[in-house]
């Protein structure tokens, strides 16, 4: 699926039009809100956690402008995405206690359009617009114990590839949708600012590592080691047949709030032409 996807974004890169208006290479840092079977949406009395980024991300992108109002663009992301059942205002949340941050790097390809008429360097110097496209995620969970971050996946910590449930490992790469809305400002001849608001929907319920019902923590110890049993029920949850540890019917979302600075990459008597 990785290979397929990466094929079908080079394809739609390299059948753009080449006679186009102009290209920018954009740099950028964003935060991240996770929204999975951990953590909360919502308020706690020490802050806003379930509406405030809590992870760092970095972006790259490659941004190719056809006219005034139409462009696409090639993303890379890599950061984090967190969530802590502490920030939860629900008894069940708590009493779960597990607390994870992921490991991202997506890359997507994208369409936007500018409400208004937009071009950098041009007297059309700034416009909302909104975008969506396509990606793919490779994600790794870590939870953290003595102040070291363990990867979690190879733990199974929901029994996968043990007598105690026949659910395989879950994978280390997802199809992520993404959309948003965002605010691209001329900064001078060849460069822009964009403020950005994106949500991202996940093909996998595992970027979280919770998805599913518990498994026996003693029985995980002795069939895994100490950690994967830790990790399995940090909050020492009393143990019951078929007792749920997440929703297995939900898939992951986060949402991606940043800044990015363009570059122009083409001559300035070149951005106009055609539009």
């Amino acid at each position: 699926m990785k290979k397929t996807l990466v094929s079908i974004l080079l394809l739609l890169m390299g059948t753009l039009p080449v006679q186009g208006q102009f290209y920018e290479l954009g740099f950028g840092g964003a935060g991240s809100i996770f929204h999975g079977d951990v953590g909360a949406v919502g308020t706690k009395a020490q802050g806003f956690y379930g509406f405030l980024p809590n992870q760092p991300l970095g972006v790259i992108t490659l941004r190719r402008q056809f006219d005034w109002h139409w462009s696409t663009r090639l993303n890379y992301t890599r950061g984090y995405v967190g969530a802590a059942d502490a920030w939860a205002k629900d008894d069940f949340k708590l009493a779960r206690d597990i607390a994870v941050r992921t490991e991202i790097n997506e890359l997507s390809f994208m369409t936007e359009f500018n409400f208004w008429p937009y071009g950098t360097g041009t007297k059309y110097a700034q416009s909302f617009y909104v975008f969506m496209g396509i990606g793919l995620t490779a994600y790794n969970p870590q939870g953290e114990f003595n102040q070291e971050w363990i990867d979690l996946r190879p733990l199974g910590t929901e029994g996968q590839q043990t007598v105690l449930k026949s659910q395989l490992f879950y994978g280390t790469s997802t199809i992520t949708l993404p959309f948003g809305i965002g605010f691209r400002k001329s900064l001078a001849r060849d460069w822009s600012l964009s403020t950005e608001l994106g949500w991202r929907r996940y093909g996998s319920d595992y970027i979280d590592d919770t998805s599913g019902d518990y498994v026996d923590a003693a029985q995980l110890a002795d069939l895994r080691n100490e950690t994967s049993a830790y990790f399995s029920n940090p909050g020492n949850v009393n143990y019951s047949s078929s007792l749920a540890r997440g929703n297995v019917n939900t898939r992951d979302w986060s949402i991606f709030a940043g800044i990015t600075i363009f570059y122009n990459l083409s001559p300035r008597d070149e951005r106009c032409s055609g539009f």
